[in-house]
């Protein structure tokens, strides 16, 4: 009976040291947690930034205000890998601090490059013939007189499926030369005085003297990038500040969060972010392995 009282002593000592080495196990998986959070977070914020969209002019791809919905309110946001090194199609980060006011930057889509050839005509290539304005592309390197429509999938002739619509684009003001109607912004900016070359674009039957302009042609910067927003009606871009110099690219989206708005007012967007940004920078290890 005696010994009952040391038995006690000892089983109490014994569960405190076993509730110290769990509350010090605990607190080594939190310090490691929290080293890997702000590792992840430090290693994304080099490399990576995480924007709002603000501004219509990427719609339908991008909405810049919240939309509010039975699930909530909405607003996209994408991550940005910093780089200059983009392709056509991306949508990238353009600073126009020189243009307006300081760190002002804008997101479009790349669509031309240093000695890439573009037009903005009015073609019947619409389902039903309707005129329509499109984005004429002749990649530098390439060369061609002619340019027979081979319908969406035309090389030359780019059907964009990811603009608000061509009904609203062909409503903008365009300017007739030679019977060709160009947009009239394209016009003004890139083919009224300017040095252009002509090819033939066949639709139909119809011939149309098109006239195009080479990127960087009249610039004494090289690497040249022309860019538009999806949203052609709302978008102020290449077509009224010219092309940019490829030092203006801040970076390409490599990623879009439609509930951005969402995610940003959640308690736990920051652990969110952090699991966004791993796999993020977890995809660009195995691209960068897979292209060695």
């Amino acid at each position: 009976m005696e010994d009952y009282p040391f038995l006690t002593y000892y089983q109490k000592e014994k569960e405190s040291k076993i509730a110290t080495r769990l509350f010090v196990i605990f607190v080594y998986i939190l310090l490691i947690f929290y080293a890997i959070v702000f590792s992840v977070n430090l290693a994304f914020n080099t490399g990576y930034r995480y924007i709002t969209v603000e501004g219509a002019s990427m719609q339908p791809t991008l909405n810049p205000s919240p939309i509010t919905t039975d699930d909530g309110e909405f607003q996209d946001s994408v991550y940005v890998k910093l780089t200059q090194d983009v392709d056509y199609g991306d949508i990238i980060i353009v600073d126009r601090s020189e243009e307006n006011k300081k760190n002002y930057t804008v997101i479009k889509r790349a669509l031309a490059f240093e000695g890439d050839k573009i037009s903005i005509a009015k073609l019947p290539v619409g389902e039903n013939g309707e005129y329509e304005y499109r984005f004429i592309r002749i990649k530098s390197g390439d060369s061609i007189s002619t340019i027979t429509y081979q319908g969406q999938d035309d090389k030359y002739i780019i059907y964009e499926d990811y603009i608000i619509g061509y009904d609203l684009w062909s409503y903008v003001f365009s300017t007739p030369v030679n019977g060709v109607e160009y947009e009239g912004y394209f016009y003004q900016a890139y083919i009224r005085g300017q040095e252009t070359e002509t090819h033939n674009i066949v639709v139909n039957g119809q011939i149309f003297p098109v006239e195009f302009y080479e990127i960087g042609s009249n610039m004494e910067e090289n690497d040249q990038i022309f860019y538009m927003g999806d949203n052609r009606i709302n978008s102020r871009d290449s077509r009224e500040y010219g092309t940019v110099d490829t030092n203006n690219i801040v970076g390409r989206v490599i990623e879009i969060v439609h509930n951005g708005y969402s995610i940003r007012n959640s308690a736990f967007s920051w652990l969110e972010k952090v699991w966004d940004y791993f796999v993020i920078i977890w995809n660009e290890i195995i691209n960068y392995f897979g292209t060695i």
